[in-house]
């Protein structure tokens, strides 16, 4: 293939991830990990957010975790709050300029949001979707926090180097749009569930109704960004 259809096809590539990407994210390049010319469609607190969302959805869908309806008991959810509200301060402080924040401040905020959040949404979709399939609660021991912290830290450690080898950073890029496509079907999912509780449609139908509407409405906000705020 000639050099310059090569070049040709990335920057077609990079202009669907960046359309993606708008969804959610203002994609300033300052606040946004590049290689060679290439911006990440997220920036560093988005795609910490989003690339963490899909590391903890995965680690739910695999093995005794999957269906597992159990949510986190009072002290669980006392240090997930607490590993959140990182999130909350650094964009607050960030937000207010109060203290500026850097790219790799923001990736680690930005997974302490996502790394965590799954411990709660994927119990409380399951505990609605499928109740009584697997009453497992997580982290109740050790090795519980330890895939936990193992997924921060995998998570941290592929975006930190995205910026430097170009398998890594479009593995990221991906996976961090698909995580906005993800973290919208679980959360219309819980919404929709929700107000169809009484419904006579089945669990995996709501779910796929919830991913055409996660679809629908993203694309409507990539629209609107594109249309309004090109430069935003």
């Amino acid at each position: 293939m000639p050099i310059e259809c090569m070049q040709g096809s990335m920057v077609t590539f990079e202009s669907v991830l960046m359309f993606l990407g708008s969804t959610v994210c203002h994609q300033l390049p300052e606040r946004s990990y590049i290689f060679e010319g290439f911006q990440m469609p997220l920036c560093a607190r988005c795609i910490g957010i989003h690339f963490g969302f899909v590391l903890s959805t995965l680690f739910f869908l695999t093995g005794s975790r999957r269906f597992a309806s159990g949510l986190p008991g009072v002290k669980q959810m006392i240090v997930l709050g607490a590993i959140m509200s990182f999130f909350l301060i650094d964009a607050g402080l960030s937000y207010s300029g109060i203290s500026a924040s850097d790219n790799l401040r923001r990736t680690l905020s930005g997974l302490s949001l996502g790394v965590p959040f799954p411990f709660v949404i994927y119990p409380l979709l399951s505990t609605i979707l499928f109740p009584a399939r697997n009453p497992r609660v997580m982290l109740l021991n050790r090795i519980d926090w330890v895939w936990f912290v193992g997924l921060y830290g995998l998570g941290a450690a592929l975006i930190l180097s995205a910026a430097h080898f170009a398998p890594i950073f479009y593995l990221v890029s991906v996976i961090g749009v698909i995580g906005v496509f993800v973290f919208f079907t679980v959360l219309f999912s819980v919404i929709l569930s929700l107000l169809m509780e009484n419904k006579p449609f089945s669990a995996w139908r709501k779910a796929a109704g919830a991913a055409l509407l996660a679809v629908v409405v993203l694309m409507i906000l990539a629209a609107v960004h594109e249309a309004f705020f090109p430069n935003i």
